[in-house]
């Protein structure tokens, strides 16, 4: 049986089908800690002094969200699918202007829990891990989503499972192969 938050998304989502405005409001307010909690777990490794904090990212992603297409919204899964996603999309974007502010300078780098790499460094170059996961996307588009909830999202091997439709041993069988991929295309 589902969580009162879960039909309350569920619920929700149905009304923003049906054109009712109101209803992506209540549905920001009602998932807004949930996305701040994926945000803050995505700036768990990162330095105080980097420009973009888990509050605007939460507010980049809420406005991408209400600006974007909703039709193809089918469930609470799908939005925080969606959700991972954007953020994920967000900071690499925000890397890539960085890097161009500083022509190639410094590069933004995020730790990945649980993602064992070569470099010396728990922490990875942001647009090498987008490109590297795009490159995954294309290979097994699940594989893809798994990472995005699991190691960015920071979602439990339960909620993966549940997110991602799929039984929690496919999860931990998907993260083992992501990390062994991301070993290989992320070594020095």
């Amino acid at each position: 049986m589902s969580s009162p938050v879960e039909q309350t998304v569920e619920e929700l989502i149905a009304r923003i089908r049906t054109g009712d405005e109101a209803a992506m409001g209540q549905l920001l307010n009602a998932t807004y800690n949930d996305l701040r909690h994926i945000a803050m777990g995505l700036f768990g490794g990162e330095s105080a002094g980097h420009t973009l904090q888990p509050t605007a990212l939460v507010n980049e992603v809420c406005m991408k969200l209400i600006n974007g297409p909703k039709d193809g919204w089918t469930d609470g899964k799908h939005f925080f699918r969606l959700a991972a996603r954007a953020m994920r999309n967000l900071l690499t974007d925000h890397a890539r202007i960085r890097n161009a502010d500083k022509r190639g300078g410094g590069v933004t780098r995020v730790a990945l829990d649980g993602v064992a790499l070569a470099a010396p460094s728990s922490t990875i170059d942001l647009l090498a891990l987008d490109e590297a996961i795009t490159k995954l996307s294309k290979y097994e588009e699940r594989l893809a989503v798994v990472f995005e909830l699991r190691f960015l999202a920071g979602l439990s091997v339960e909620q993966t499972a549940v997110v991602a439709e799929i039984s929690p041993r496919a999860v931990e069988l998907d993260c083992r192969f992501i990390r062994t991929w991301l070993h290989k295309e992320l070594a020095p």
